[in-house]
């Protein structure tokens, strides 16, 4: 069974590096759950986030 992507961001001001090296995106990204992730979990490198979605456009009357 697959397993559900995490929704990720810094924690708490930090600067966090992802597997391939480019810098963790402030705002959050998904992230898999990998024993990398887990570890920057673990150390509250990273913490749970809120995705942020599109505002709906209004509908046409």
């Amino acid at each position: 069974m697959a397993k559900k992507p995490l929704y990720l961001k810094p924690g708490g001001g930090r600067t966090v590096l992802q597997e391939g090296g480019e810098p963790w995106p402030a705002d959050g990204m998904e992230a898999p759950d990998t024993a990398f992730v887990r570890r920057r979990i673990a150390d509250q490198d990273l913490v749970p986030a809120t995705q942020k979605t599109a505002p709906k456009e209004a509908s046409a009357k």
